[in-house]
């Protein structure tokens, strides 16, 4: 654990009062109460095994994504990451948990071929001479992961927000930290909202997720295929007469284990397609997260003559089942639609389960349209430090580039259609 004033010396014991810098922020967010310290004290684990104990001290529930376990198997399988545990007493009670992870960012970052600039050789100098790094706050694997919980008796959700900010800024302050990306705020208030301005944080792009709702009529699959009109049932059809020779199964944790090279194999050549990359963690996190979550957490293999050619993961809350890691042959996929069979099969546990919304995430936005999802804005909040206007510039063109631009939303079913026309 480490103090905000030098993140590379170690501490043995809380940081309280002018010892630690973000303190005296954090001094008057909570301000002082006579005859009480209110003195924030603030502390920085590097391990979550380090900050087990303090997060059980806090008096709330705690979300899954920020459990002790889950936060360790990510932690365990994020080989390419650095992660920082950051527990706000007050009272000397611990008072709230903020997760951040740290990630390495190279012009090896940006893997899909542009055209050579003087904008973009600047952005890939800067990025390998500086040794970059980019600060986000809770899980860049997850889309609506937290990145804090709080005592609500003790802390307000505005005082959340400044406490989260200012020890995002510190923990930048502190390392080659180029970009720091905080969760949208869409309960912001003004105040808030002016407060993020001040410090530098904006808006830069909208980020697009898919996203389908489920007819709770649909008790099949097959019922939500009767509700296709000609041309896409027919479609529908196709794909899932052409998986006759692939089997699908759920895998258990053993063969998961079993199967955890080749799986690994798998989401590479998945990955290796997308054009900007922060982790390549994969196959050991799945397995993890069975471990961690049961039932609440599947993957089904898809084998052909015994061989395992892809598989799809899915997590399941109280609100929608969420299409996670897929991976795939590449090869063995333009001869037989895996994935387009792993969107229908998503579709399918979400019905099974009587879930009322299908999380399908970014990319291949196309493929989901067909299937019946739209878009689903969310936003992130973004500071951009030590970086010139012309490489910032770049980066927002590529991103909006190689995104799945292309694409156009799809009336696939008989009503939709029909309100369509």
């Amino acid at each position: 654990m480490n103090t905000y004033r030098n993140l590379s010396v170690p501490l043995v014991e809380q940081v309280t009062g002018e010892q630690c810098v973000v303190t005296a922020f954090l001094k008057n967010i909570f301000g002082r109460c006579k005859g009480a310290q209110r003195d924030a004290g603030v502390i920085i684990y590097n391990t979550i095994a380090e900050a087990s104990g303090a997060i059980a001290r806090i008096n709330t529930h705690v979300p899954r994504e920020l459990c002790v376990p889950h936060l360790m198997a990510v932690e365990k399988a994020m080989t390419d990451a650095e992660f920082r545990y950051v527990i706000v007493s007050r009272n000397d009670r611990p008072a709230m948990f903020l997760y951040f992870q740290l990630f390495p960012v190279s012009s090896a970052s940006f893997t899909q071929k542009t055209k050579t600039s003087l904008a973009s050789t600047t952005v890939g100098l800067l990025l390998d001479v500086r040794r970059a790094r980019v600060l986000v706050a809770g899980n860049a694997l997850r889309i609506d992961a937290p990145a804090m919980c709080y005592d609500a008796t003790m802390v307000s959700p505005s005082e959340a927000l400044d406490a989260l900010v200012s020890v995002a800024n510190r923990l930048a302050d502190s390392g080659n930290i180029v970009t720091t990306i905080l969760p949208g705020f869409p309960d912001a208030g003004n105040a808030d909202r002016k407060m993020l301005a001040a410090m530098g944080y904006t808006a830069p792009w909208i980020d697009t997720v898919m996203e389908m709702k489920v007819d709770p009529a649909w008790k099949t699959l097959n019922d939500y295929a009767n509700s296709l009109s000609r041309k896409y049932k027919a479609r529908f059809n196709k794909i899932m007469n052409s998986m006759s020779d692939i089997e699908v199964r759920s895998l258990s944790v053993a063969e998961m284990k079993q199967y955890e090279p080749r799986m690994e194999q798998l989401f590479l050549e998945v990955v290796e397609k997308q054009s900007f990359t922060l982790s390549r963690c994969g196959a050991s996190l799945l397995t993890a997260m069975k471990d961690i979550c049961g039932t609440d957490f599947e993957v089904y293999g898809y084998f052909l003559q015994g061989e395992l050619i892809g598989f799809c993961s899915g997590i399941i809350s109280a609100t929608a089942y969420e299409v996670w890691y897929v991976g795939f042959s590449s090869e063995v996929n333009t001869r037989y639609p895996l994935y387009f069979h792993m969107l229908f099969h998503g579709l399918g546990r979400a019905i099974e389960l009587g879930l009322p919304l299908l999380k399908l995430g970014r990319t291949s936005f196309d493929a989901k349209a067909s299937l019946g999802a739209k878009p689903a804005d969310t936003g992130y909040t973004v500071r951009v430090r030590y970086v010139p206007d012309v490489a910032v510039n770049w980066v927002l063109r590529y991103l909006a580039a190689t995104e799945d631009n292309k694409w156009k939303q799809r009336s696939p079913l008989k009503a939709a259609a029909v309100a369509a026309e």
